[in-house]
């Protein structure tokens, strides 16, 4: 079983259901098979769960693509 890593990053512009599914989607898309991301849209933040690891600079690329500011990882 390989470890799996979690890291939350903050996103600013988000504003409803919608704009979570996008992200989400694109960063499922980007980082493949088995990454789990819930994406709170009123927090601004996203989680991110990925087996062997969570590449950042992935995830800033993916946010970036849809049109929101990636923030880096949350405090």
């Amino acid at each position: 079983m390989s470890d799996t890593a979690t890291t939350v990053f903050d996103v600013r512009g988000m504003t409803c259901g919608g704009c979570a599914k996008r992200i989400r989607t694109a960063i499922e898309t980007d980082l493949g098979d088995g990454t789990e991301v819930v994406v709170d849209h009123k927090a601004g933040r996203v989680t991110v769960t990925a087996p062997g690891g969570v590449d950042a600079e992935s995830v800033q690329a993916a946010v970036e693509r849809t049109g929101y500011e990636f923030a880096g990882t949350a405090a």
